[in-house]
């Protein structure tokens, strides 16, 4: 069992108001210090993206790593992303924003443009034959949303030097039953330097109870209908944090 370290990411020199993890957090933070390849499972409003964003942080603050690459599915909703205005870089900002509003709660406002000028984002379909730049920390966000094809594309590219972290929200899979989910977490359970995590929703959830209990009615009209996608928690190794 690895030795739990307590990191703080202290905040500006006017003392600017920046979030710490809270208790419950401090341990997924430990666990994604502990190996390579670290998946994290849970619900939406649980702060997946939000901790391992602390952990790449952190990472950067004690030169462990020297970018942060954000991999993240882009699922279009009844428009192409074609259809929106800009380069390539300006089409994608949209989907970075949530970890750009982490980075500002973690270290600041006033501090946070260092911190992303130093994130990037990268598209599945512009990976394959690239390899991530050592001393990277790799975040794949939203890993219910890939295929199993599509996550190989990604663990595959990471250098010995650099870290991946992945998320996945098991019940709100926008590829249904196509999504790679559980064939994914079966092909690297047991293999050395690569754990999955489960977290306890009930720990974990930050969103109102009302949200929670209109996505469970949701799920399970989905469920009906015979197009959910089920984790199926027997065919790899977990831990519940």
């Amino acid at each position: 069992q690895a030795k739990v370290v307590e990191h703080t990411l202290t905040a500006n020199k006017k003392q600017e108001k920046t979030a710490e993890l809270k208790p419950h957090q401090k341990p997924v933070a430990n666990f994604l210090r502990e190996q390579d390849i670290s998946v994290i499972i849970a619900d939406a409003g649980c702060s997946k993206d939000f901790v391992q964003m602390y952990r790449a942080i952190e990472g950067l603050k004690t030169k462990e790593f020297e970018r942060i690459i954000i991999c993240k599915p882009i699922v279009e909703a009844s428009r192409s992303i074609g259809f929106l205005p800009g380069d390539l870089s300006e089409k994608t900002d949209v989907y970075l924003k949530s970890f750009y509003d982490s980075v500002d709660k973690i270290v600041g406002k006033e501090k946070s443009s260092s911190v992303k000028s130093k994130i990037q984002f990268e598209h599945v379909g512009f990976q394959r034959g690239n390899t991530f730049p050592e001393f990277s920390c790799v975040i794949v966000s939203e890993l219910q949303n890939l295929t199993a094809s599509e996550a190989h594309t990604y663990i595959t590219r990471l250098p010995q030097s650099s870290k991946m972290f992945l998320n996945a929200d098991a019940v709100q899979s926008d590829l249904g039953l196509k999504s790679g989910l559980n064939d994914f977490l079966e092909s690297i359970s047991g293999v050395n330097n690569c754990a999955i995590a489960i977290l306890d929703n009930e720990k974990h959830q930050m969103r109102r109870k009302e949200i929670i209990e209109i996505t469970k009615k949701y799920i399970e009209i989905q469920k009906r209908r015979g197009k959910v996608f089920e984790l199926d928690k027997s065919r790899f190794d977990y831990i519940e944090l």
